[in-house]
C-alpha cells in the first residue's frame, strides 16, 4: 500500500560467498521464495545469537539498520532516577544473591506492598506480589502477610513469605537478576488492577507519535494485566472518563501521552541506533500520579497490527531514503 518491496529474511540460510540470504519477497503479485541481496534497509526483529553474529556484523556494515532493543528493568529505573523523570520512578532495588532474606525483609517492611520480578522478564512471567494485610506484623509476629503468584496464594508470617520468595528465585539468581519494588495500586473503579500501555512509534518523518494508548485490566482478584496472563484491553478515554470530569480526564490523558513520549526519547538516546517503537507501561495511582513501570522494545499489537505495520514500513522507507530526520540512522552505513 506504500509502494514498498518487503523481504522476510531467514537468518539461518546465508550464502557467505555470494552475499545472499534466503527469504520470501512480497510484491503486489504475491509471495515468492529465493535468494536475495540485502534490501535498502534491514529491520532486525530478534537478537543475534552467537551463530549469527558474523551475519549481523555484515548486515550492519552494509546497510542502514533498525534494531529495536529495550533496557532491563533496573537499567530503566536508573535512567529515570538520573534525570528529570525521577518523580515517576517506582522505588526499586536489585536483590543480591548473598543477601536475599535481608533485602526482601527490609523492602517488604518499608513498602508494605511490594513486587518481586525478574529484571529481564516479559509478559508477566515470574512476578510475585507481596502485601501486608490489615494488622500485619513485623518479622516473626503472627500471620498478616500475603504472597500471590501464578502458582497460587500463600498467607503467613513475614519470615514465611520471605522464605517462599527466596525458594522461587534463589536458584535462578545464579544466572538471572531479580528486583523488588514498591507495589503501586493502579486500579479501575471496580477495583480490578489496571495499568496503561502507550505504544509509540516513529513515523515516516522520523518523529515519535502515539500509535495506540489503552488500558490493560486484570481479572478480578488478580494483579497481572498482561493478555498472556488473562488480562483485558480497553479504550483509555473511557477508563479516564469514569474517574474525573471531561476536562480533568482530557488533561490526564495529555499527561499520559506527554510522559510516554518523554520516556521514549530518553530511552532512545541511550541506544547506538535509533529505535522504531516502544511500549511504555505506566501506573496511575489513586491520586492520579503517574509512575513509569517499563519500556518494552517489542510490544504486542494484536488489536492494532495494521497501524503498527503502516508506521514501521513508513519509517523504514524514510530511513532507506535518508529522509528520516535524524543523524544516527546513517552512522552504520558503511559499504
Amino acid at each position: 500500500m506504500q509502494g514498498a518491496e518487503l523481504l522476510l529474511l531467514d537468518r539461518s540460510s546465508w550464502d557467505r560467498q555470494r552475499e545472499l540470504i534466503a527469504g520470501e519477497r512480497w510484491t503486489p503479485a504475491g509471495w515468492s521464495s529465493g535468494w536475495f541481496s540485502l534490501p535498502d534497509v534491514v529491520v532486525m526483529k530478534s537478537g543475534a545469537d552467537v551463530d549469527w553474529q558474523e551475519l549481523d556484523g555484515w548486515i550492519r556494515r552494509s546497510r542502514p539498520v533498525i534494531a529495536d532493543s529495550s533496557l532491563d528493568k533496573l537499567a530503566f529505573h536508573e535512567l529515570l532516577c538520573a534525570g528529570n523523570l525521577l518523580p515517576h520512578a517506582i522505588p526499586t532495588i536489585g536483590i543480591p544473591s548473598d543477601a536475599i532474606d535481608a533485602t526482601l525483609t527490609a523492602a517488604f517492611l518499608e513498602q508494605g506492598n511490594a513486587v518481586v520480578k525478574p529484571v529481564d522478564g516479559r509478559r508477566g512471567f515470574g512476578i510475585q506480589f507481596i502485601h501486608r494485610e490489615t494488622g500485619g506484623g513485623e518479622a516473626g509476629s503472627g500471620q498478616g502477610w500475603l504472597l500471590q503468584h501464578a502458582g497460587g496464594t500463600i498467607r503467613g508470617t513475614l519470615g514465611e513469605v520471605v522464605g517462599h520468595v527466596r525458594a522461587r528465585i534463589a536458584g535462578r539468581l545464579r544466572y538471572r537478576r531479580y528486583l523488588v519494588q514498591r507495589f503501586i495500586r493502579s486500579a479501575a473503579v471496580d477495583g480490578r488492577s489496571a495499568d496503561l500501555r502507550v505504544h509509540v512509534q516513529r513515523r515516516a518523518d522520523g518523529e515519535w507519535g502515539v500509535t495506540r494508548a489503552y488500558v490493560r485490566l486484570a481479572e478480578a482478584g488478580r494483579f497481572l494485566t498482561n493478555i498472556s496472563q488473562g488480562g483485558y484491553q480497553g479504550p483509555i478515554d473511557g477508563f479516564l472518563a469514569v474517574r474525573r470530569n471531561a476536562v480533568e480526564a482530557e488533561e490526564l490523558g495529555n499527561r499520559i501521552v506527554a510522559l510516554a513520549m518523554e520516556i521514549a526519547k530518553l530511552v532512545d538516546a541511550t541506544k547506538p541506533l535509533p529505535l522504531s517503537e516502544l511500549g511504555i507501561d505506566l501506573a496511575l495511582d489513586e491520586e492520579d500520579r503517574l509512575w513509569a513501570i517499563e519500556a518494552n522494545a517489542f510490544p504486542q499489537s494484536s488489536l492494532h497490527e495494521h497501524a503498527r505495520a503502516e508506521h514501521m514500513i513508513g519509517y523504514a522507507m524514510a530511513v532507506a531514503r535518508g529522509t528520516a530526520g535524524h543523524e544516527r540512522v546513517a552512522a552504520d552505513r558503511v559499504r
